[in-house]
C-alpha cells in the first residue's frame, strides 16, 4: 500500500507555521544578542585572571557545556523562579536559558580568538605609542573579530535549532505550531518535512550571510574581488572544502 502525500494540507495552514517562524526568529535573535553580551563579559573576566571572578565563570561555562540544553531550559523555566523568588514570563525564561547556553560557547570562542592574536602585533603597537584602548580597538578587535566569525556563526545557527526545544514548554514557535497542525490533520510526514525545510532555509541563510560577512571583513586582501565573484566563492565554499 503506497503512501499518499498531502502537502496541500500544509500549504492550507502555512499561516500557522509562519506565526511559528516569527516567534522562532524573535527567540533566536534575542538569545543571540544576550548570549553575545554574556560571552564577551565571561571571556574578558577569564582573561583578566582574577581568581575570585574567574572561578565562577569557569564553573558557569563547564555546567552549561556539560549538561543537556533541554535540561537547562526546563530547569530555568520551572526551578529558577522558585529559587530566586521572582516570577518570570515564559518568553523571558526561554530567552535567558538559550542565551546562557549560547553564551557559554561564545565565551570560549571569544577567549580563543583574543588569545590567538600574535603578541608581536600588540608589542609593536605599544612600541609605537598606542594606548591600551587603541591597541584593543585597532589591533586586537579587528583581527579577533575576523577570526571568530566562523565559530560564532556555528553558535548562532545552533541557537536557531535550539529554539525548537522551547516547544516542549508550550512556546508557540515553529516546532510547536507544526505539532498543532499535526494534531488537527494527522499528517506528520508532510508537516515535519516542511518544518525541517523552513529550519534549513533559516540556518542556510544565516550561513550565507556569515560567509559573506567574513569575506567582506577579511583583513588579508591581496586584490579587490568584484561582488559577483565574491558570491561565486561563497557558493563554492558551501559545497567543497576550498573554492579552488
Amino acid at each position: 500500500m503506497s503512501y499518499e502525500f498531502r502537502f496541500d494540507i500544509v500549504w492550507a495552514n502555512i499561516d500557522v507555521l509562519l506565526l511559528g517562524v516569527e516567534m522562532t526568529i524573535l527567540l533566536s535573535f534575542m538569545a543571540m544578542v544576550l548570549g553575545t553580551i554574556i560571552g564577551i563579559v565571561t571571556a574578558v573576566i577569564r582573561l583578566r585572571g582574577i581568581r575570585l571572578l574567574s572561578y565562577p565563570m569557569i564553573a558557569y561555562v563547564e555546567v552549561f557545556r556539560g549538561t543537556p540544553a533541554l535540561v537547562q531550559i526546563v530547569w530555568i523555566y520551572y526551578c529558577l523562579p522558585i529559587i530566586i523568588g521572582i516570577e518570570m514570563s515564559a518568553f523571558f525564561s526561554l530567552v535567558l536559558a538559550m542565551a546562557l547556553n549560547s553564551g557559554a560557547y561564545l565565551s570560549e570562542v571569544f577567549r580563543a580568538g583574543i588569545q590567538g592574536i600574535d603578541k608581536g602585533h600588540i608589542d609593536a603597537a605599544y612600541a609605537l605609542g598606542f594606548r591600551s584602548g587603541q591597541v584593543t580597538r585597532r589591533i586586537i578587535l579587528p583581527q579577533a573579530a575576523y577570526r571568530m566569525i566562523p565559530a560564532v556563526g556555528n553558535v548562532f545557527i545552533t541557537s536557531i535549532k535550539l529554539s525548537s526545544l522551547c516547544s516542549v514548554l508550550g512556546m508557540a514557535e515553529l516546532m510547536y505550531q507544526g505539532q498543532l497542525v499535526i494534531a488537527n490533520y494527522f499528517r506528520p510526514i508532510e508537516v515535519f518535512t516542511v518544518v525541517a525545510g523552513i529550519y534549513l532555509v533559516m540556518t542556510y541563510s544565516t550561513s550565507l550571510f556569515l560567509i559573506f560577512l567574513e569575506r567582506r571583513l577579511a583583513w588579508k586582501k591581496r586584490e579587490k574581488v568584484p561582488l559577483r565573484e565574491q558570491f561565486k566563492l561563497i557558493w563554492a565554499s558551501l559545497f567543497r572544502l576550498s573554492p579552488g
